[in-house]
């Protein structure tokens, strides 16, 4: 997710737009209408000049169309299942429009595929420098860190 949003905050930059970070439905939290990000990330409103969108309020806004990827002009129920080949689809078409310096002709462009390694180390730097978990979590993360890791010399932790 966070390499996602690397990928994405870094094609909103270049190109002037929003960025809406909308991770309800996460397979982290079990209830679908909630917004990931800020149950585990102290809210943001601006990284580095763009403006981010990120509460609980994403269940009242409607975005404008048309999107990008072309499958989210689709009516509502035609996208229930979005089967694997779909998501490998988008990601391609992400990445290409991503790497292709251009902007796209639709008003919403829908980053929902995992483009993990699709963004330069600096946009990657630029996230994790302006987004903080919660001081929960961050607690969380230091009572796991001073348990399992304290008298060790780290080099990385993946924690899931």
């Amino acid at each position: 997710c966070l390499w996602s949003l690397a990928a994405a905050w870094r094609f909103a930059q270049r190109t002037g737009r929003n960025l809406v970070i909308d991770w309800r439905g996460s397979c982290y939290l079990d209830q679908p209408f909630i917004n990931a990000f800020p149950v585990f990330f102290e809210p943001v409103q601006d990284i580095a000049g763009v403006r981010v969108i990120c509460d609980d309020q994403i269940n009242q806004r409607t975005f404008p169309g048309p999107f990008f990827p072309a499958w989210w002009n689709k009516p509502t129920i035609d996208c229930a299942y979005r089967p694997d080949e779909q998501v490998f689809r988008e990601r391609d078409e992400l990445d290409q429009l991503f790497q292709s310096e251009q902007d796209s002709d639709a008003n919403t462009v829908v980053c929902d595929a995992c483009l993990m390694w699709r963004c330069d180390e600096e946009a990657e730097r630029e996230i994790f420098r302006s987004i903080k978990p919660r001081p929960e979590v961050q607690a969380r993360i230091d009572a796991i860190f001073r348990e399992h890791f304290e008298p060790y010399s780290v080099i990385g932790i993946h924690v899931r």
